[in-house]
């Protein structure tokens, strides 16, 4: 039943025979995501490690970056670095190549796996494909344009998968679950996983961050056209013992609010604040991409240099509402 869906799927439909192909080549392979990852990436990226592995029990194949601590301990360790023999990089849920987490300089070809907008080419084979919900959804459905998901897909590989899916609708809350989504999901509960204990493991917060979120509440800013904001200083971050990692994970704290349209935390470090847009139905990452940044329509983010640049952001946010 999913395959009758993927013949809408062009970037899919078109390469996922020659990406076979291509890691039949390949005895050493290396699977790299975004810096600072969230369930999607590590879900995409240790779901593909597991299934390339029960595939091809013979080759080398690796998950480098930086472990997440929030993550970590649920989704699973980053492999210790080492250097492999021209390996192929598969780099999965990452936009533009300044946000890989990884080394590329030693890799012989690269291939892109992701669902963001296309705005960076940077692989020999690009698999990207925006209407789908996450990349560990895209993964499925690659998976099942081999034919390999009755053999090789485990319930590792499916806890994996099912809880990058899970991140990246919000618990099948947000606008990108399709059918085609819930179909996946499904599929992948059929391992034996305790998708409920994982969930739980996935939302738990500490009692700093439950403290923080009040300081959130309480200097949030909402104007007249629908646009709520926080700006986060290293010094708030300091004093309720939350890292900047750990703030960012409530920009949606604000989801739910009666009169928001659109919302964003600014969250301050060393020489720059790090953005996080998030909108319920006006198209924000255009605003993202003209500010160097980027993402999805409803879900972007921006680095801003200065207050000065965010409040163009402001500016710029404020206008869309207004037309909207």
């Amino acid at each position: 039943m999913i395959l009758n869906e993927i013949h809408k799927l062009d970037a899919l439909k078109a390469n996922f025979k020659p990406l076979l192909n291509l890691i039949n080549r390949y005895d050493n392979i290396i699977i790299l995501r975004h810096q600072r990852p969230d369930p999607d990436a590590l879900g995409a990226q240790l779901g593909l490690k597991k299934i390339l592995e029960n595939i091809f029990p013979s080759k080398k194949i690796r998950a480098f970056g930086e472990d997440e601590p929030s993550l970590a301990n649920v989704l699973g360790y980053m492999d210790a670095y080492e250097t492999l023999d021209e390996p192929l990089a598969i780099v999965v849920d990452t936009a533009n190549v300044e946000r890989i987490d990884g080394d590329l300089t030693n890799v012989k070809e690269i291939v892109k796996i992701d669902h963001h907008p296309n705005l960076d080419e940077f692989g020999s084979i690009n698999i990207v494909e925006t209407s789908v919900s996450s990349t560990s959804e895209l993964i499925y459905l690659l998976t099942n344009c081999w034919g390999y998901e009755n053999d090789y897909l485990d319930s590792e590989s499916g806890r994996l998968l099912y809880a990058g899916i899970v991140g990246d609708t919000g618990r099948f809350l947000y606008d990108n679950t399709s059918k085609i989504t819930l179909r996946v999901a499904s599929e992948l509960r059929s391992f034996d996983f305790d998708a409920t204990a994982m969930q739980n493991e996935l939302s738990k917060t500490s009692y700093n961050s439950f403290k923080f979120t009040g300081y959130l509440i309480d200097n949030a800013v909402l104007n007249e056209h629908g646009l709520l904001y926080t700006v986060v200083s290293k010094e708030a971050l300091e004093k309720y013992d939350v890292t900047s990692s750990e703030a960012s994970l409530l920009v949606n704290v604000f989801r739910d609010i009666e009169d928001v349209k659109v919302w964003f935390l600014a969250i301050e470090e060393d020489d720059f604040y790090r953005v996080r847009l998030r909108s319920k139905k006006v198209v924000i990452n255009d605003v993202a991409d003209y500010y160097g940044g980027g993402g999805h329509p409803l879900a972007s983010g921006v680095r801003a240099s200065s207050m000065k640049r965010i409040e163009a952001i402001i500016d710029a946010l404020n206008t869309k509402l207004k037309n909207d």
